[in-house]
């Protein structure tokens, strides 16, 4: 379905509109042609306008505290995990569709949630409900879905880079993925891990004995394929944002490289926010974009797939513009044109 001129504008909040997330969210929200920001929510900056918060925004609208929303057509949730959890059946029944970028409704497994939280999920029956955002992945469901929740930064780049072939069912289902991300991907909130003198000149790896990306990962990889099997090992650089994903996959008996990557071009050029590199792409490449660029090459009996992305857009705020797009049959690429500079 293609929008008419004459559908009525979305009426857009986000909540928490000063973090990095909330952020990219504002900014695309704005410059979109078919929506009308109405509500920005965010309590620490409550009752400044955002401009003010926000270093070179021109959008002025102020910035409220709470989380009761009425007349939205659509709410962004940029809020800590946990937080949705608990305020999301409220603003279904208020009417709104819900695009959450928390990980507390990326998958129905509430026990996971409770492993990595601590705690019962806030709202188990709508684990059941909520669709999962990676728009390449469940564009049809997402038609008609009242709650989307974006899938993590890294596996959007993970996914991306192994259900062609998984789904194929040309590689054997024991993956390998390796993803070096930006600090942006911790969060505005200060914290010791991403102090300067702590990241600045170092690499490290975090999360080797297990991560919730990991179980998210593992949860969309099994819906694909049945078995599957997933090492995942997050590592932290000292760049701003961007997430390049290097992923090893082991060919089934009888099935050579170039069947493969060329399964990943196919791919690429069916989907408008992927893109097929001759060579393995560099996050610069997609700074500030929508767009996962990735490559497949051959290193003896293993295939190499590498996947770039913006974490704060691809990862999550342009994955929301863009299933919201899907969802309400605007034009996929919406609000979501802008090019990466180089360098």
């Amino acid at each position: 379905m293609v929008a008419s001129i004459d559908q009525p504008r979305l009426r857009v909040v986000v909540a928490g509109c000063t973090g990095y997330i909330g952020m990219q969210c504002v900014r695309l929200l704005a410059a979109h042609p078919h929506v009308d920001l109405v509500s920005l929510r965010g309590r620490s900056h409550a009752g400044r306008r955002y401009s003010e918060a926000v270093p070179g925004s021109g959008v002025e609208l102020p910035v409220a505290d709470g989380l009761d929303i009425v007349g939205a057509d659509v709410v962004f949730a940029a809020l800590p995990h946990t937080v949705t959890a608990g305020t999301a059946q409220r603003w279904l029944d208020a009417g709104a569709v819900v695009i959450d970028m928390s990980a507390d409704f990326r998958t129905p497994d509430t026990a996971a949630y409770e492993r990595w939280y601590g705690f019962p999920h806030p709202a188990p029956d709508l684990c059941a409900s909520a669709v999962y955002g990676l728009v390449e992945m469940e564009r049809d469901r997402l038609r008609d879905a009242q709650l989307i929740a974006v899938p993590g930064c890294y596996p959007t780049a993970a996914l991306l880079g192994t259900l062609p072939a998984l789904r194929s069912r040309t590689i054997e289902p024991h993956l390998i993925v390796d993803a070096k991300s930006g600090l942006s991907g911790a969060g505005r909130s200060p914290s010791l891990a991403v102090h300067f003198a702590e990241v600045n000149e170092s690499v490290r790896a975090y999360g080797v004995q297990g991560h919730r990306h990991g179980d998210e990962m593992l949860s969309r990889l099994r819906r694909a394929h049945g078995e599957a099997s997933l090492t995942f090992v997050p590592h932290l650089v000292p760049m701003s944002r961007g997430i390049l994903a290097t992923i090893y996959l082991r060919p089934r008996a009888g099935v050579d490289a170039k069947t493969i990557s060329d399964l990943y071009r196919d791919f690429a050029a069916a989907e408008t926010f992927v893109r097929y590199d001759e060579a393995p792409p560099a996050t610069k490449s997609v700074l500030d974009s929508n767009v996962a660029a990735l490559n497949c090459t051959a290193q003896g009996d293993t295939v190499v797939v590498t996947v770039a992305i913006d974490n704060l857009i691809k990862g999550a705020a342009g994955q929301g513009v863009q299933a919201m797009n899907v969802r309400f049959g605007l034009p996929e690429s919406a609000g979501l044109t802008v090019s990466s500079p180089w360098p």
